[in-house]
């Protein structure tokens, strides 16, 4: 997986949320190593994949609160694999979390237009 490093220096990859056959669409995500979830969407994405929240997830926020937020499950295309993720409701941009990159490497080059790379780690 490619993605680029934007003007302001944020991690930026292309992934496809959405099941196979239904509606699915291609997310510009930020990589957040702040964030120890899977995936985090806006409302109007999860409700542009028709999805229906499955829960709530207990979470403290950057700035040390808590909240409940909705928690849905959501098909993404990983690794050309398709699967299921947690995803948690806020607004904002698409946030890809620590948990979906467990078993990844990540490279990156930290400028402007600079290439970011997640790749799995093969198995020994």
């Amino acid at each position: 997986m490619i993605g680029r490093v934007s003007s302001g220096l944020e991690a930026i990859v292309p992934v496809v949320v959405g099941p196979a056959g239904g509606p699915a669409m291609t997310l510009a995500c930020i990589l957040d190593t702040g964030f120890d979830g899977f995936v985090a969407l806006a409302p109007s994405q999860m409700a542009a994949l028709g999805l229906r929240p499955a829960g709530t997830q207990r979470v403290t926020l950057g700035d040390g609160s808590e909240a409940h937020l909705p928690l849905y499950n959501v098909p993404i295309l990983w690794h050309g694999r398709r699967l299921a993720v947690p995803a948690l409701e806020v607004e904002g941009a698409p946030l890809l979390g620590m948990a979906l990159l467990h078993g990844s490497e990540v490279g990156m080059q930290v400028v402007e237009g600079g290439f970011v790379r997640i790749e799995p780690i093969p198995e020994s």
